[in-house]
């Protein structure tokens, strides 16, 4: 079904996107919790409430985050390489999903700073934002870009480049198309989280520690005292119940993605008949 000229605008799949990404958060938001403790030091929660908390702020975020993932992916895609999905070699896949990943940073790295803090504090998300601009200032909201621009641009690379590339490869090679799926899903998911995660754990240390710590000032000051703290596997603190959401988030996201775009094009391929 996708072997054909794709109708899907880069306006269409940025909305698709805010749906998949409502979704994938609802569901795997326990894992971010349970992730974000591990790699802040502190107890991992054990309630459901403690587990859910900051999930409207996710919502709130991933949406956009997605949005912005899909919708610039399909505009690099067709605008700008002026190519279509399945003429596009290894190259461009990897270029057009890691440039859309980098942007959605823009709208990721905010966010995830009040989801943290949120997280840390207990309080309600407006009462958290302000608490943040009002201590700290507008300035500090950027904190954690760079290694979350990292972060992003290698997730997404897993899910929009390496997933779709290896189930072609591997249907190509006769098999088949649950066994293809399954096998880049994996593979795809586990390349995203075991090599974007020093960054993630780089981000999110400089996030939880505003102006605590002032050997977290910058990302490669942070970089330098993690190594000195726990040497190079502290930068992998959290990686099992991230690995396990990004794995769960590939399937989630490339299954909303190819659904909506084959129903969408199927439907108005019908009508022109």
């Amino acid at each position: 079904k996708m072997s054909q000229a794709s109708t899907v605008t880069p306006g269409e799949l940025t909305v698709i996107g805010a749906a998949g990404g409502a979704i994938e958060v609802t569901i795997m938001q326990p894992l971010v919790s349970i992730k974000n403790a591990l790699q802040e030091g502190r107890t991992v929660p054990t309630k459901i409430g403690h587990l859910y908390r900051g999930l409207a702020m996710n919502i709130v975020s991933m949406a956009p985050i997605t949005a912005s993932q899909f919708g610039a992916n399909r505009f690099l895609t067709s605008v700008v390489l002026k190519k279509e999905e399945k003429d596009m070699n290894i190259s461009e896949r990897f270029f057009s999903a890691s440039m859309a990943g980098a942007f959605s940073a823009l709208i990721a790295s905010p966010s995830e700073l009040i989801i943290i803090q949120q997280q840390k504090s207990g309080r309600a998300l407006a009462e958290e934002t302000s608490h943040i601009l009002r201590t700290y200032g507008l300035s500090k909201v950027t904190r954690g870009l760079l290694p979350c621009m990292g972060r992003e641009a290698i997730y997404a690379c897993g899910y929009l480049g390496i997933m779709p590339i290896l189930q072609a490869m591997l249907t190509k090679q006769g098999l088949s198309p649950e066994t293809s799926l399954l096998i880049g899903g994996v593979t795809g998911g586990v390349f995203a989280s075991v090599c974007s995660h020093p960054f993630d754990t780089t981000k999110t240390r400089m996030q939880a520690f505003i102006t605590e710590r002032p050997e977290y000032r910058s990302m490669s000051s942070t970089v330098q005292a993690l190594r000195e703290e726990g040497g190079s596997s502290i930068f992998f603190k959290g990686l099992v119940p991230r690995m396990s959401r990004i794995v769960a988030a590939t399937f989630i996201l490339s299954y909303v993605r190819n659904t909506c775009i084959e129903t969408i094009d199927e439907s108005r391929r019908t009508k022109d008949v």
